[in-house]
């Protein structure tokens, strides 16, 4: 039985446009934009900091390291999927442009292409890290050394293919295949294609796009 298509909701982008201010005081503002290079990073010099803690003080065990940091590599896929689906879109019908979704996220969808807003600049971004790590460390202790570090570089891996798809054109390999997934998220079907780094938590969860179908009428603009 086919299925009925949602109504098409409206949704004005800017292009190539700068987001607007966020707060009017210069520094909160300024606390709000960062590069990606910045958080890259921060993330590889945090993460390394670990992985040679754990060897130094914990277990000088490759095996251990190397194991754990792509089992936190990959356990970031599901996570980026989770939060861009479940807290950066609302839970009813998937919008974003009110409330919290809009701080996070709707910003985003209403400046795609705006280099400065595309990550979670450093102050934000330290503290989330710092509750994912003291949850790590809670459930499995000195691993935590080892598993944080592939889950950083995972969010970094993230980050700069996300950056990417929207400042870099698609290029002419398997990478095509991301860049689409991602476009499609943006203006064809906001309520699927919520991976970035990979789409298969869209395959395991039931949210790939569908071809032909769309819930959102895009209208470009200049500000």
């Amino acid at each position: 039985m086919k299925e009925k298509d949602e109504r098409r909701d409206d949704v004005v982008v800017y292009p190539n446009d700068d987001s607007p201010k966020l707060f009017k005081n210069k520094f909160l503002e300024y606390l709000t934009k960062t590069h990606p290079a910045v958080i890259f990073i921060m993330y590889s010099i945090l993460a390394g900091f670990l992985m040679w803690y754990y060897y130094t003080e914990v277990n000088p065990s490759w095996q251990y390291i190397v194991g754990f940091f792509f089992i936190g590599f990959f356990s970031w896929t599901l996570a980026e999927y989770l939060m861009h689906r479940f807290l950066y879109h609302k839970l009813k019908d998937a919008t974003y442009n009110t409330g919290l979704q809009y701080l996070l996220h709707g910003i985003h969808h209403k400046h795609p292409n705006d280099p400065s807003r595309m990550v979670l600049p450093p102050v934000p971004s330290l503290i989330i890290a710092s509750i994912f790590f003291s949850l790590f460390y809670l459930i499995m202790g000195d691993y935590s050394f080892i598993f944080s570090p592939g889950f950083m570089i995972g969010y970094s891996t993230y980050m700069t293919i996300h950056y990417s798809t929207h400042i870099i054109a698609p290029p002419n390999n398997f990478f095509k295949y991301i860049w689409n997934h991602h476009n499609i998220h943006h203006y064809q079907q906001h309520d699927k294609a919520f991976g970035v780094t990979t789409p298969i938590w869209d395959f395991v969860f039931g949210t790939m796009p569908k071809k032909g179908r769309k819930t959102v009428n895009v209208i470009y603009k200049k500000a």
